[in-house]
């Protein structure tokens, strides 16, 4: 993958997350908490439809790419089943659509719910035609669909501040369901050479039963991250309000910088280590890319503490708490894709059941703590419970990935993200009541990560220079590993 191809595919992350910065902010000074809540919930109920109804066939199908020489019958293949379900889950929702309105939104107006169901669909086959462009390399055109939707939301909430509109909840879903059915198009428009002849590609039964006994584990594995990741939403649904809900979405839309790297490393980071396996490399490059991970990973957090002061300026009074959830709120991502590193074992022995259960371990966690902290403590509690289970989600994966595969270091890895979720925690208790600025601690840690990852550092330099001297970012199979994926 030269480095053109690279900065394309972060080009979308970026843009998206520079976007982000500026809708969130524009979206809470518009509508009110209880409906910045809902949209939450919104986004929280599309991400299970998507992971629940693919039945684990998009990772299939990633994992499958460089082994099928009819890759138009393998989407066909990933794409039919889940579509299938999908299609029947909602004649089934038919009959008690006004009552799960009034359970999501706590509003029962049907057409709230149908319009989430919309979004589910458009989410579902984006899924699988962003699959194209991400195994094809295609990263202008993957970065352009993921920007125009942040684009649109943008221009529809500033549209919904002018007088002539109501401001209302409907009105806000609309222009969120607008944005995905733009990404759509985008998507059917770029992958059309793939996805019209796949309709016609011949399956057999033995391909599609082979397909699902590698995504089925994964159904339920999914289901449980969806679990870990929504139980701080639905806590506080269920056990606490609407706008400490909206507190806690907008802390978790701040965490930004830590979902750019999760997505710019989980695009380029599956396919390039699978295209590794497939031809036979030296995987203990794995440990290299870990350790590097592990130093943007510090970086990243550390740099958020010193500068998060920074959002008083842009949102309402009442979203003062921000500033100190948001840095546990951006462990989420961060630990999420170091765990991809440090799981990687798991995906290349197809020991998918071992990605469940290190799930579960998390999502138990995070049930627990939820529970305990949330009615006392509103959005601060569901944060600190959330840090804690993706942890123990980390630690789970990385011990998992080690025993099946091969052992390799890992006390630095968890002596590092130990330290930044107890530091995440300590801010958030102690930042509004300490006599020195929290900002500062973070900042003087800076030059901390700069000093303990100076090799990561120098490694990442002199392969980035060497990958814009002669146009090649990451190693062929053959070679040495010199820098992030």
């Amino acid at each position: 993958m030269n480095i053109r191809t690279v900065l394309a595919f972060a080009l979308g992350p970026i843009v998206t997350a520079g976007l982000g910065l500026v809708t969130v902010p524009v979206i809470a000074w518009v509508f009110p908490p209880a409906d910045v809540g809902r949209l939450n919930i919104v986004q929280i109920a599309v991400s299970f439809g998507v992971l629940l109804f693919n039945l684990g066939l998009d990772r299939a199908y990633v994992r499958e790419y460089h082994e099928w020489s009819d890759r138009g019958a393998l989407l066909k293949a990933c794409f039919t089943p889940g579509f299938a379900l999908l299609l029947l889950a909602m004649l089934l929702t038919l009959p008690i659509d006004r009552h799960l309105a009034d359970w999501l939104f706590g509003l029962g107006h049907v057409a709230y719910y149908w319009m989430l169901v919309a979004c589910v669909v458009a989410s579902f086959i984006s899924r699988f035609l962003s699959l194209i462009l991400r195994m094809q390399d295609r990263g202008l055109a993957f970065s352009a669909s993921q920007i125009l939707p942040k684009v649109i939301l943008l221009l529809a909430v500033a549209m919904l501040a002018l007088p002539a509109f109501s401001r209302t909840f409907g009105e806000l879903e609309v222009a969120y369901l607008a944005s995905l059915l733009s990404v759509l198009l985008i998507y059917s428009w770029n992958t059309w050479r793939e996805w019209v002849p796949a309709l016609r590609a011949p399956v057999s039964r033995p391909q599609i039963r082979g397909l699902l006994d590698y995504g089925v584990p994964l159904i339920f594995a999914g289901v449980a991250y969806w679990g870990l990741d929504a139980t701080s939403t639905l806590a506080l649904r269920s056990l606490s309000t609407l706008p400490e809900l909206a507190i806690y979405s907008v802390s978790m839309s701040f965490a930004g910088v830590g979902v750019v790297f999760q997505t710019i490393f989980s695009v380029l980071w599956a396919p390039m280590v699978y295209k590794w396996v497939a031809h036979g490399a030296d995987m203990r490059r794995v440990d290299h890319v870990a350790q590097q991970a592990l130093a943007v990973v510090c970086a990243i957090w550390v740099v958020s503490g010193a500068l998060s002061w920074l959002i008083d300026f842009v949102l309402p009074a009442h979203y003062v708490q921000v500033k100190y959830l948001m840095l546990c709120c951006i462990g989420e991502p961060l630990l999420y894709t170091l765990s991809e590193v440090t799981c990687v074992g798991i995906g290349i022995t197809r020991r998918s059941m071992l990605s469940l259960w290190s799930t579960i371990a998390g999502l138990v966690v995070n049930v627990a703590l939820s529970v305990w902290l949330v009615p006392g403590h509103g959005a601060a509690g569901a944060v600190v419970a959330n840090a804690i289970a993706f942890l123990v989600f980390f630690v789970a994966r990385t011990e998992a990935s080690a025993h099946v595969w091969r052992p390799f270091p890992r006390a630095r890895l968890y002596a590092f993200v130990t330290a930044g979720v107890g530091l995440s925690i300590a801010t958030l208790v102690y930042g509004p009541h300490a006599p020195v600025h929290f900002s500062v601690v973070w900042l003087a840690l800076l030059p901390v990560v700069v000093w303990c990852f100076r090799h990561e550092w120098s490694g990442m330099h002199r392969a980035l220079r060497g990958a814009l001297k002669s146009r090649r970012s990451y190693p062929e199979p053959d070679e040495e590993p010199g820098a992030l994926p």
